[in-house]
C-alpha cells in the first residue's frame, strides 16, 4: 500500500508540474498581445505606410490603406510610430483594446532634412539657395532619364530635351549659362559621389533631389559647380519586415503631329515652275511606248491623289514597357535594398529604341553603437538602337530625306517602286546622283547600335569618435565599358557612295573614376541658444578615358557584321586616344546657429587640377551666408498666421575646370611623307602652349525669402541673384605666322541675374478630400560683359549643312548669348518694285533697296525675297545681317495641381516658356530648293507667281541660296500640358486575402497637347544646344511622342 501510495504521488506531482508549466506558458503568450491601432495626420486623415515596431525588437509592420495597424507587443512595451514629415511617436501599450496615434508635423517640412554638400541639414537652418524634388514628383514619368520628368517644376532650373528620340539627351541650366564654349551642365552628385550623367538612375529609385543653386550652397565643390549641382539620394531599406514592390507599366507612343507637305498636285505643279523639263516625267497626253496611254496625261488628274506620305511610312506608333522591383527591410542594425529595373522604349521612328537594366544592391549596418558602414553595388546596361533624325547634316539629315521625297512616282515609277527604291532611280539616270535617299530603306539598312555596362561600388563608413565628433570616410570606384556598331549595307546611301560595297566599324570605350574622402566633424551645443558645427575634409579624385575606333570597307556580303571586321574586308581606318585627369581637395565649412534665429555659414574649398599648368594648378573657392529666422522673434509670437518668415543672404565663388586635359602643353601628331621610295613618320606641332590658362570663375550675390502662413498651408520663396563669370575660355584668333590659327585664352565675362518665386499650396484638406498646388515662375536676363582685345562681338556657324557658309549665331557684348544672325525679311518684291524696258528687262525703281546678295543671271525680278536694309545705303549686303532672334526665354516655369479623394487620386501639370525664338532650319531647308524632284512644305503652295502676288513666300526661284533670314525664326513660346495621371488604390480588405499591402491602378498621359505657334513638331528642342553659343536650334529633330500609361503599383 505504501509503494502504491508514493507511485501516485510522484505520478501526480510530476503531473501538476507539467501543467503549472503548461500554465505558466500560456499566461506568458496570452501577455503577448497581438496590439491593434490607427494612425492618423494632424487632421485625422488616415497615414498610409507608417513604420509600426516595438523598442527594442528587429521586426515591425506598416499601416495599411486606412491607418490600421496590428502588432505583437506585451504589455509595458514601447510602440514606435514613424512617418516621412512627422515626427517620431512612441506610446506605452498599458492593455488598451485599441490605440490612436495622432501623429505630429515635424515643423511641416521645416524640419525636413535636405541633403547638401557632404553632409546633411535641417531645411529650417538652410542659409543658400537650394531646391528640393521628392520621389512623387518623378515616379511614374516615362522617359530615358529622370530629367525628362523635372522640366517646369524647379524654379531657375531650365531643362530642354535635344529632340524626341529614344535616349536623347537633355541640356539642363540652373540660372543661365555661365560659359561660352564650355560644358555648361551641372555637377551631379549621385549618394555622395560624383557621377558624369543621371541617365543610368531609374526613376524608381530616387529617394529624393536637391538642386543647389547659388554659390553659397555649391561652394563647398569648388572648381565644379559653376553650372550649379544636382545632389540624388536613391533609396535604401528601412527597419521591419521585408517589402516587395513592384511597378510596371506599358505606354503607347505616337507622334503629336505631322508637318505639312505639298500633296502630289501641287508638288507636280511646282516641278513645272522649277523646270519645265520635269513635266514630261509626271504628266504627258497620249501614249506610252508600248501604246498604253500615261497614267497622268494632265496636271489636273493628280487631284485628290494620296500618293505617299514619307512621314506615315517611317513614324509609327509603338508601345514600350518599364518594370521595377524593390525588396527592402532590415532591423535597427541592418537595413538592406535590392532594386531590379527594366526600362524598354520603342521609337515612333523606323529602326529606333533604348533599354536601359539597372540592379542594385545597398546594405547599412550598425556595427557598434559608435561605428556604422554603408554600401552599395550598382549596375547599369543601356542599349540605343539607331541614329534616329539628326545623325546626318546637311541635305543627308534623315528628317530633311523624309520631308524631300517626292510624293509620287510620277509617269516612270509607281508609288510602289519608288517605295521600294533605296535611291531614287530618276534622280539617278537624270544626273543628280545621290540628291534623295529612300528613308525607309535607309533606316532598314543601317545598324547604329551603341552598348554600354556600368559598375560602380560605393562604400562609407561613419565613426562617432566621442559624442559631438564623427568621421567619415568614403569611396567609390566606377567604370564603364561602351560599344557603338555602325555598319552600312547594300541599299543605304554610305554603301552606294562605296561602290555598292557594304562596310563598317566599331569603336570600344571606357571610361573609369574613383574617389576617395575623408573629413571629420565636430557638433556642439554650447547652451541653450548657441550651437554651432564645423567640418574639415580632403578629398582626390582621379578619371580617364581610352576609347579604340577600328573601320574596315569593302565587305562582300551584308550579313558579316562588325564582329568580323577582319574578314573578307580591307581595314581603312584605326585609331586610338587616352587622357586622365586628376583633382585634390581640402575643403571646410561651419555653421552657427543662435536660438534658431540667427544663422551663418561658411566654405571654403581649395582644388588643385592637373588640367591646369603649375603656376595656375590651384584655385581658392570661399563662400559665406546668413539667414535671419524673424518669425522666431518675440515680437512675432502673437502673429499667429505666419507660421514662417526667413531672410536668407548668401556670397560666394565657384570655378569650372571643364577644359581639354592638355592646353597647357605643346602638342604633336604623327605625318607621313614620301621620302624617295618609302614612307617616314614625322612629328609636327598640333596645339601651342598657354601656361596662363586659369579657371573660370563664378561669384555670385542671392537674396532670398521665405514665407509660410495658416500652419505652413501657404509657403513662398522668392530669390533674386547676381552670378558674374569671368576668364571665360574662348578660342582667340592668333596671327598667321605663329603657324596657328587660334588658341583657347581667359578672354571674357558673363552676368546672369534674375528672380525666381515659387509657391505651393494647400487649398483644401479634409478628411476624404485634399487638393494641393505648387507653382514656379523664373525670370532670367543673361548678358556678355566682356569679350578679348575689347572685341564687342563674336560669331559662329551652327554648322547645320556645310553649304550655310555664314556665322549664323552673334554674341554681343552687353546682349545676351543666343542671338540668331542672319537678315532681317522684309516680304517680297512686287511688280510695282520695277520698271519694265521695251527689251522686257526689269529695273528696280528709285528708292527700292537693291539686294545684291541675288545674283541669277535675269537679275532681280518680282517674286525675290527682299531684306531690311539696316546700314541705310540703300543695297543688301552682309553687312545688313543683324541680330533676327534670342534663343533664351524671358521666363519660363511650371504649375502642379493634386487631388486626393478617398482611395483616387489625380494629378496633372503645365509647363509653360515665354520669349525665346526657335531657329527653324528645318523648314529653311524644306521651303527653299531648286533641285527638282525634291517635295517642300505646304507653304509653298503660297509662293509668288505671276498670279499670286504673295508677300511672305517667294517665288521658285526668288530666294537667296543658302541665307538664314528672319522668316525662319520663330516663336518659340508654349503652354503644355505635360503630364496627368488618374489613380485609384484599392481598398485593403480587398487585397488582403491575397497578402497585398497595396495595390494601385494608373493611367497617364504625357504631352497630351501644346498650346504654341511654332509650325515645327515641337517647340521644346535645341538639336544644337550641348553648345552653349548656338541653342535653340531645329535641325532634322527627332520629334516628340505623345505618351499614353497603364501601369500598376504593387506591395507586400
Amino acid at each position: 500500500m505504501i509503494i502504491m501510495h508514493n507511485i501516485i504521488t510522484k505520478t501526480i506531482s510530476q503531473r501538476g508540474f507539467i501543467t503549472l508549466l503548461a500554465l505558466i506558458m500560456s499566461i506568458s503568450l496570452y501577455a503577448q498581445n497581438m496590439v491593434k491601432g490607427t494612425v492618423v495626420d494632424e487632421t485625422d486623415i488616415p497615414l498610409i505606410g507608417a513604420t509600426i515596431m516595438v523598442k527594442g525588437n528587429t521586426g515591425g509592420t506598416i499601416t495599411d490603406i486606412d491607418g490600421n495597424f496590428s502588432i505583437n507587443a506585451k504589455k509595458g512595451a514601447v510602440i514606435t510610430v514613424s512617418y516621412i514629415g512627422y515626427r517620431t511617436h512612441e506610446v506605452k501599450y498599458e492593455g488598451q483594446q485599441k490605440l490612436k496615434i495622432k501623429m505630429v508635423p515635424d515643423s511641416k517640412a521645416l524640419d525636413e532634412v535636405v541633403v547638401v554638400g557632404y553632409g546633411s541639414m535641417k531645411r529650417s537652418d538652410l542659409t543658400g539657395s537650394v531646391a528640393s524634388v521628392a520621389a512623387k514628383d518623378v515616379e511614374g514619368f516615362q522617359s530615358s532619364s529622370v530629367l525628362g520628368a523635372l522640366g517646369g517644376q524647379i524654379a531657375g532650373v531650365q531643362i530642354t530635351q535635344s529632340d524626341g528620340g529614344p535616349g536623347s539627351g537633355f541640356n539642363i541650366n540652373i540660372r543661365g549659362v555661365g560659359t561660352m564654349t564650355g560644358d555648361a551642365s551641372p555637377l551631379y552628385i549621385v549618394d555622395g559621389f560624383e557621377v558624369d550623367n543621371i541617365e543610368n538612375i531609374a526613376n524608381s529609385d530616387i529617394e529624393s533631389m536637391e538642386f543647389l543653386k547659388d554659390a553659397s550652397s555649391s561652394a563647398i565643390y569648388g572648381a565644379r559647380a559653376a553650372n550649379g549641382v544636382v545632389m540624388i539620394t536613391t533609396k535604401s531599406g528601412k527597419a521591419g519586415k521585408p517589402t516587395i514592390t513592384y511597378n510596371g507599366s506599358a505606354s503607347y507612343r505616337k507622334i503629336t503631329k505631322k508637318l505639312d507637305l505639298l500633296n502630289p498636285y501641287e508638288f507636280v505643279k511646282l516641278q513645272s515652275d522649277i523646270d519645265p523639263k520635269y513635266t514630261d516625267t509626271y504628266y504627258k497626253t497620249g501614249n506610252d511606248d508600248n501604246g498604253n496611254p500615261h497614267r497622268f496625261q494632265s496636271l489636273d488628274e493628280y487631284i485628290g491623289q494620296k500618293g505617299v506620305d514619307w512621314q506615315d511610312e517611317t513614324f509609327n506608333p509603338t508601345w514600350s514597357q518599364d518594370h521595377n522591383l524593390s525588396v527592402t527591410g532590415g532591423s535597427d542594425q541592418t537595413t538592406y535594398s535590392f532594386l531590379l529595373t527594366r526600362y524598354n522604349e520603342n521609337g515612333i521612328f523606323n529602326n529606333s529604341g533604348f533599354d536601359r537594366t539597372t540592379a542594385k544592391f545597398r546594405i547599412k549596418q550598425k556595427v557598434t553603437k559608435d561605428i556604422s558602414f554603408d554600401a552599395t553595388v550598382n549596375y547599369a546596361q543601356t542599349n540605343k538602337k539607331g541614329v534616329g533624325t539628326t545623325a546626318d547634316s546637311g541635305r543627308f539629315n534623315m528628317l530633311a530625306q523624309i520631308l524631300s521625297a517626292r510624293p509620287t512616282g510620277g509617269l516612270k515609277l509607281t508609288d510602289e517602286e519608288l517605295l521600294a527604291s533605296a535611291i531614287d532611280p530618276v534622280m539617278l539616270e537624270d544626273g543628280s546622283s545621290l540628291a534623295q535617299v529612300n528613308p525607309v530603306r535607309q533606316t532598314e539598312s543601317v545598324t547604329n547600335k551603341k552598348r554600354s555596362e556600368m559598375w560602380s561600388t560605393n562604400v562609407s563608413l561613419n565613426w562617432q569618435i566621442i559624442k559631438g565628433l564623427t568621421f567619415r570616410t568614403a569611396a567609390t570606384y566606377n567604370t564603364t565599358n561602351s560599344r557603338t556598331d555602325k555598319f552600312y549595307k547594300d541599299g543605304s546611301k554610305e554603301a552606294f557612295r562605296n561602290g555598292q560595297q557594304p562596310y563598317g566599324d566599331t569603336q570600344m570605350g571606357r571610361e573609369l573614376r574613383w574617389t576617395n574622402s575623408n573629413n571629420l566633424t565636430w557638433k556642439q551645443k554650447i547652451n541653450k541658444k548657441n550651437s554651432y558645427d564645423v567640418m574639415l575634409g580632403h578629398e582626390i579624385s582621379y578619371r580617364s578615358s581610352e576609347y579604340l575606333l577600328g573601320q574596315a570597307m569593302d565587305f562582300p556580303f551584308d550579313h558579316l557584321g562588325n564582329n568580323n571586321l577582319g574578314l573578307g574586308a580591307t581595314p581603312s581606318k584605326v585609331a586610338t586616344d587616352f587622357g586622365d585627369k586628376k583633382l585634390l581637395s581640402f575643403f571646410a565649412r561651419g555653421n552657427y546657429n543662435y536660438d534658431n534665429r540667427y544663422l551663418l555659414t561658411a566654405t571654403v574649398r581649395a582644388d588643385g587640377s592637373t588640367v591646369f599648368s603649375k603656376k595656375n594648378k590651384w584655385g581658392f573657392f570661399p563662400s559665406f551666408s546668413a539667414a535671419w529666422r524673424v518669425s522666431e522673434e518675440a515680437f512675432m509670437k502673437d502673429i499667429d498666421y505666419v507660421s514662417n518668415f526667413k531672410v536668407r543672404f548668401g556670397w560666394g565663388i565657384v570655378g569650372n575646370d571643364r577644359i581639354s586635359n592638355y592646353l597647357s602643353l605643346d602638342l604633336y601628331q604623327s605625318n607621313k611623307y614620301g621620302v624617295g621610295n618609302s614612307l617616314t613618320t614625322v612629328l609636327t606641332p598640333k596645339q601651342i602652349k598657354n601656361q596662363n590658362l586659369k579657371w573660370e570663375g563664378s561669384s555670385s550675390v542671392n537674396l532670398g525669402i521665405d514665407l509660410g502662413f495658416f500652419a505652413n498651408r501657404l509657403n513662398f520663396t522668392a530669390d533674386f541673384f547676381i552670378k558674374d563669370t569671368k576668364d571665360l575660355l574662348l578660342a582667340q584668333e592668333l596671327a598667321h605666322v605663329t603657324g596657328f590659327s587660334t588658341q583657347y585664352q581667359n578672354i571674357g565675362k558673363i552676368r546672369n541675374s534674375g528672380i525666381e518665386l515659387s509657391l505651393s499650396t494647400t487649398n483644401i484638406q479634409t478628411k476624404s478630400f485634399t487638393w494641393n498646388t505648387n507653382f514656379n515662375i523664373s525670370f532670367l536676363r543673361n548678358e556678355l560683359r566682356a569679350l578679348e582685345s575689347g572685341a564687342n562681338y563674336k560669331t559662329t556657324r551652327s554648322g547645320f549643312d556645310s553649304n550655310f557658309t555664314q556665322d549664323d549665331y552673334i554674341a554681343m557684348v552687353g546682349s545676351s548669348l543666343g542671338l540668331i544672325y542672319g537678315y532681317e525679311f522684309d516680304g517680297i518684291y512686287q511688280s510695282s518694285d520695277f520698271y519694265i524696258t521695251p527689251d522686257n528687262k526689269y529695273v528696280l525703281k528709285e528708292g527700292i533697296v537693291n539686294n545684291t546678295r541675288y545674283t541669277d543671271a535675269d537679275g532681280l525680278k518680282p517674286g525675290v525675297v527682299k531684306y531690311k536694309d539696316q546700314n541705310g545705303d540703300g543695297i543688301i549686303t552682309t553687312a545688313d545681317r543683324t541680330v533676327i532672334g534670342n534663343a533664351i526665354p524671358k521666363w519660363y516655369g511650371g504649375i502642379t495641381n493634386t487631388f486626393n479623394y478617398k482611395n483616387i487620386d489625380l494629378s496633372f501639370m503645365l509647363q509653360f516658356n515665354y520669349g525665346n525664338d526657335i531657329y527653324n532650319a528645318t523648314r529653311l531647308y524644306a521651303t527653299q530648293t531648286r533641285s527638282g524632284r525634291r517635295n517642300m512644305m505646304a507653304e509653298v503652295a503660297d509662293r509668288w507667281t505671276e498670279t499670286n502676288a504673295s508677300n511672305k513666300v517667294p517665288s521658285a526661284k526668288g530666294y537667296v541660296t543658302n541665307d538664314v533670314y528672319s522668316r525662319f525664326v520663330e516663336d518659340g513660346s508654349f503652354l503644355r500640358l505635360k503630364n496627368i495621371t488618374l489613380g485609384y488604390t484599392l481598398p485593403q480588405k480587398w487585397t488582403k486575402k491575397a497578402y497585398i499591402s497595396r495595390l494601385r491602378v494608373y493611367a497617364s498621359g504625357q504631352n497630351l497637347f501644346c498650346v504654341s505657334g511654332y509650325s515645327g513638331y515641337d517647340p521644346e528642342v535645341s538639336t544644337a544646344g550641348n553648345n552653349p553659343m548656338t541653342p535653340g536650334l531645329d535641325w532634322g529633330a527627332y520629334p516628340k511622342s505623345r505618351v499614353f500609361t497603364f501601369g500598376i503599383d504593387l506591395q507586400f
